[in-house]
């Protein structure tokens, strides 16, 4: 017993003896203790249930039903206390500006791929993590359309400059961050079949950047250009009519 309060006189003379020199110190504790203490009493923390519930083998306390699918926990500036999101049966709320690979967008009108395979993302990716190669018609000439688009997502860094440098409106990050797997090799190495996402996916992850005045002006554009390349293409002379 003598040993406790003697530690506690020690631990009282320090904090007297400190506090004309570690007062910011000692007061961030002090916070930090309040927070800790209406943890317990206000806010995520005053509950003795588990916000995630889960399907533990042992679970000490009650399953809600409505807990099961993993429910959406949001810690804004007005949380009080300190809590832990019990991940995956509990998840934070994915902010519409969060990156993480990128993706290439098709059309859900007419399933086009906006994507002309110019190469600018490559060039301007500075882990050097994109490579593709251009589509070819039947006569060997290259047409506006990639035929293989690979991304290495082990190196890629998420920085977002193959979206921001895209003439075409057609790459842009995504926000799936759940890509673990037992395998790199193979699995790590995404193709243009693993890239493609419809412009519907984007405008539900994006709605806020989907209806900015810059993405409509960008769309606008995109579409301008598309239907160009259609008219080209329908009025460009049959072979048997430029042999005649």
């Amino acid at each position: 017993m003598g040993t406790f309060f003697g530690a506690i006189g020690s631990i009282i003379s320090a904090v007297v003896g400190l506090w004309p020199f570690g007062k910011g110190m000692i007061t961030g504790h002090l916070v930090t203790m309040r927070r800790f203490l209406r943890t317990f009493t206000v806010g995520h923390g005053a509950t003795t249930a588990r916000h995630g519930g889960g399907d533990l083998p042992i679970d000490l306390w009650w399953k809600r039903p409505e807990y099961r699918r993993g429910p959406v926990v949001d810690q804004g500036p007005d949380t009080e206390g300190l809590f832990t999101v019990e991940y995956p049966d509990e998840r934070l709320p994915t902010r519409e500006r969060f990156r993480v690979l990128p993706v290439l967008i098709y059309d859900d009108e007419d399933g086009n791929v906006r994507c002309t395979s110019c190469n600018i993302c490559a060039k301007v990716c500075p882990p050097q993590c994109i490579w593709m190669s251009q589509a070819k018609n039947t006569k060997g000439n290259v047409v506006p359309l990639p035929e293989e688009f690979y991304i290495d997502m082990d190196v890629c860094m998420n920085c977002g400059l193959c979206a921001e440098y895209c003439p075409f409106d057609a790459i842009k990050m995504d926000q799936n961050f759940e890509l673990s797997n037992y395998e790199r090799h193979q699995s790590h190495i995404y193709s243009l079949q693993d890239l493609l996402v419809s412009s519907a996916y984007y405008a539900e992850t994006h709605p806020e950047a989907w209806a900015s005045p810059e993405e409509t002006a960008e769309r606008a554009k995109v579409e301008k250009k598309k239907t160009q390349r259609l008219q080209k293409a329908l009025t460009a002379p049959q072979p048997a009519e430029a042999g005649a």
